[in-house]
């Protein structure tokens, strides 16, 4: 990676304007199909984010897997191995716990439904690690201390204004890809709004507090730990790395408090931890709680990813996840316009399929976000009596029926599918119920290809490679049309041979076409008459018209 300044008026492929998770993300996608890409940070290099984000989910991990990311971002995670990777809702510190979700942030082993796990870091871990990999490629050029200003585009491409410690620059490229957060100042340009409701106004802390660890003997030393008790502050407290240093987050705020108000953030705290103790480095933040989108992500050469693009519920976790996903779906399909095999419908697809997956994912949090707060507290709760232990029993009965779904989210996570979009197709099975906790292996069109642990300890997932993968479950089917077929279009394509009962049996047809970025394009169980039509569908080609 080349971090000297860009030479003004120099050409890229792509341009990113935003280098957060979401931003060094979507670079290292295309940087991985070959492509050139300069990226414009506006923070300092080596600066990360303290965002609210802690969780790499499984499906974002799987993601990090192809891209080399996830082992390094385990190896980066600064928090202890002391603090249990779990949630815990609990009345105070000193308290009594309510309920314990083991391994909720956190499982320990691998599981059979997907090639990774979820990984609990905060946020600085995870921009360091992406930071660490966009090093190594060397088609990517990231500039820090350089903000995207502002833009032109027409139908051969887009012209850019940067700003940076030495004056503006100009760079052009044939696409743009706002990355640049909640508050893009460029999105503006694009006149374009996002639309939706605002959930709740919240407040967050970051803080050091050398004695906070020491104060969860009586109860639970957590990844996450709610407190519920009777002073209905509804709060959260998350540790950020082996220093002592926290995260502290109250939303919604409560009537009477101010959020930017250290004195009534530590009376909150010391209230919910049940002792008073020293606290430095504190600095907080009020925050809005949104569930909205944009009408669509697709602007011409300009194209609207992560926070730029959609809010939603922090309950859940979802907020920058969803935004690895838009990479995910979106790297492969500029790579195909920029490498000559994707078709005019191609890159139209990015909004389809991702506000449709979104919507439900933000619908979801939502959900998890209004039932917070004054909702699960009960008068007596903190009683050592007999009403005290009721009280507390129907609280963690509430808890097991209303928010296990947002922390066991594997069906958002795993199991969202673009059953609908054109450049899938369809079969005789009808799409899957999507479902926000529950996840049901399935390879109808659409779906994310179910996932089998080979014999040699690989994921399925590592052998599709980076292009389209013919997943080859019958060796005596015939594939050679179709091979022919996708060199004839230039598609980057490979076949794989798995001879198990048990991925026959899961994938209910002989032949399985995966996508690039690991969802099923196609099955049957021969190749179709016409291999040419079911490549121009998959990479964007065929015409209605």
């Amino acid at each position: 990676m080349n971090v000297s300044e860009s030479r003004d008026g120099e050409r890229y492929q792509v341009i990113v304007a935003g280098g957060g998770s979401v931003g060094m993300t979507m670079a290292l996608e295309l940087a991985h199909r070959g492509i050139r890409v300069l990226m414009c940070e506006a923070s300092p290099e080596g600066h990360y984010h303290t965002a609210k984000t802690n969780l790499s989910n499984a499906r974002t991990m799987e993601h990090f897997r192809r891209l080399g990311v996830a082992d390094r971002l385990r190896a980066n995670d600064p928090v202890p191995a002391r603090y249990h990777r779990d949630v815990t809702f609990m009345t105070r510190a000193n308290g009594r716990v309510l309920l314990n979700i083991e391994g909720a942030c956190e499982w320990k082993e691998r599981l059979p439904i997907s090639a990774e796990v979820p990984e609990w870091a905060p946020n600085q871990a995870i921009e360091k690690t992406l930071h660490e990999c966009l090093l190594e490629k060397p088609t990517v050029t990231a500039l820090f201390d350089a903000e995207v200003i502002d833009f032109q585009q027409d139908e051969n491409g887009v012209s850019v204004r940067y700003g940076g410690p030495d004056g503006p620059n100009i760079a052009t490229a044939e696409y743009l890809i706002l990355c640049d957060g909640a508050r893009s100042k460029l999105r503006t340009k694009l006149n374009a709004a996002l639309c939706g409701e605002t959930l709740a106004q919240s407040m967050s802390w970051h803080f050091r507090a050398p004695e906070l660890t020491h104060l969860f003997e009586k109860t639970r030393l957590s990844s996450f730990t709610f407190f519920l008790n009777e002073d209905g502050y509804a709060d959260v407290v998350l540790p950020q790395s082996e220093n002592d240093h926290w995260v502290y987050l109250s939303s919604p705020i409560p009537v009477g408090i101010d959020p930017l108000s250290f004195e009534d953030f530590s009376k909150m705290l010391f209230a919910s931890i049940g002792a008073e103790f020293e606290i430095t480095e504190a600095t907080g933040r009020a925050w809005s709680s949104h569930s909205r989108m944009l009408p669509t992500y697709n602007f011409g050469r300009v194209l609207v990813a992560g926070d730029a693009a959609h809010l939603t519920s922090p309950f859940g976790g979802f907020g920058m996840n969803m935004g690895i996903g838009d990479a995910a779906d979106l790297g492969w399909k500029l790579a195909a316009m920029l490498q000559g095999w994707g078709g005019p419908m191609l890159l139209g697809t990015y909004s389809l399929e991702r506000r449709e997956v979104e919507r439900f994912i933000i619908d979801g949090s939502a959900y998890n976000q209004k039932l917070l707060g004054t909702e699960l507290i009960r008068p007596h709760m903190e009683e050592d009596s007999e009403r005290g232990e009721a009280a507390r029993k129907e609280v963690c009965e509430l808890l097991v029926a209303e928010k296990m779904q947002e922390f066991r989210s594997l069906g958002a996570q795993l199991g969202y599918h673009y059953y609908a979009s054109p450049i899938i197709v369809r079969d005789t099975r009808e799409a899957p119920r999507m479902d926000y906790a529950e996840y049901t292996p399935m390879a109808v069109p659409g779906c994310r290809a179910p996932h089998i642990w080979l014999d040699d300890g690989s994921s399925l997932f590592d052998h599709f490679g980076d292009g389209f993968c013919l997943l080859k479950l019958d060796p005596a089917a015939s594939t050679g049309a179709l091979e022919e077929a996708a060199v004839r279009r230039g598609v980057p394509f490979k076949t794989f041979e798995l001879d198990r009962q048990d991925a026959r049996d899961l994938y209910e047809r002989k032949l399985i076409l995966i996508r690039p970025d690991q969802h099923v394009a196609w099955r049957g169980d021969a190749l179709p008459d016409d291999c040419n039509w079911l490549i121009d569908t998959v990479r964007g080609a065929l015409s209605f018209a």
